[in-house]
């Protein structure tokens, strides 16, 4: 194995099973490294050692073919076990920023059972950015954040915040339409907590309230394409068990403007042996 790198400074983890998703996601990953520094590690979890060796004779082809500017700042790991289990514990050893991970999509039974992204996602307490196939694009300008009344909705600010702080990003803040006067105070009170965090870092952003009329998810979309949004910070949590089956997460993340999406877990993030602070409300 390549010997991983132990700077201090950003390190990106790109689970890459040599499809287009992944390799888009290696894309992304190399342009965020171009723009704002860092590292890469091209992750490949196998089934057998044979699939191990095929795998690892790949990669080292791969990185000697990647640009000058790049190869450099590129290194790999290779296991063999469980994508599911086993991405995350990858990404604490090696102290990844972030898991870049391209997605191939949803259909038949992951509908209804929620997507694979989305379950790594569950498994993990480490921030992703989820990569649709296909997508082509080479900075972050804008972030969309949309939040609620749940305190866990707004536990991926300081992630978000990290990123636009870096890459000089406006922070547009959307919050979830609500009838209900005491839900309205709760999520009032989030929007403060969130603004005066950006206030802190001095982040540029802005508060939109969409029009009511659709649902919250399409009007959400069509405003962060309205806005050329290049990254949706939503935070993943699940409460009850209908949330799991009508994931607000596979929504964001599916989008068809195809606009990456930054979340984390909340739950883990606001747990005490969590190694990712949390906004307190």
């Amino acid at each position: 194995m390549k010997n991983i790198k132990t700077e201090k400074k950003d390190l990106y983890l790109v689970p890459f099973d040599f499809t287009r998703a992944t390799e888009d996601a290696l894309k992304y990953a190399l342009n965020l490294t171009r723009i704002g520094g860092g590292d890469i590690i091209i992750a490949h979890v196998a089934n057998t050692h044979d699939e191990a060796y095929d795998a690892e004779v790949k990669l080292v082809d791969k990185i000697k073919k990647l640009h000058d500017r790049d190869h450099t700042h590129v290194s790999y790991e290779v296991i063999i076990g469980d994508l599911f289990t086993d991405l995350d514990k990858i990404a604490r050893l090696t102290h990844s920023t972030c898991i870049v991970m391209g997605t191939h999509g949803v259909s038949g039974f992951q509908k209804i059972f929620g997507s694979h992204a989305q379950k790594m996602v569950d498994h993990s307490s480490s921030p992703f950015i989820l990569i649709q196939e296909g997508l082509d694009k080479d900075h972050i300008e804008t972030i969309v954040m949309p939040f609620s009344f749940d305190r866990e909705s707004i536990q991926v600010t300081k992630l978000a915040t990290a990123i636009a702080e870096k890459y000089k990003a406006t922070m547009h803040l959307v919050g979830f339409r609500h009838s209900d006067e005491w839900l309205l105070r709760d999520m009032k009170t989030n929007e403060t907590i969130v603004k005066s965090h950006l206030e802190e870092h001095h982040i540029k952003h802005v508060t939109h309230v969409l029009p009511g009329v659709r649902s919250y998810e399409e009007e959400l979309i069509e405003y962060a394409n309205e806005v050329n949004a290049d990254l949706i910070a939503a935070s993943y949590f699940v409460k009850g068990f209908l949330s799991y089956y009508h994931s607000f997460l596979d929504t964001m993340m599916m989008n068809k403007y195809k606009i990456p999406v930054l979340t984390i877990n909340a739950p883990e993030v606001m747990t005490l042996n969590s190694q990712f602070s949390f906004i307190t409300t």
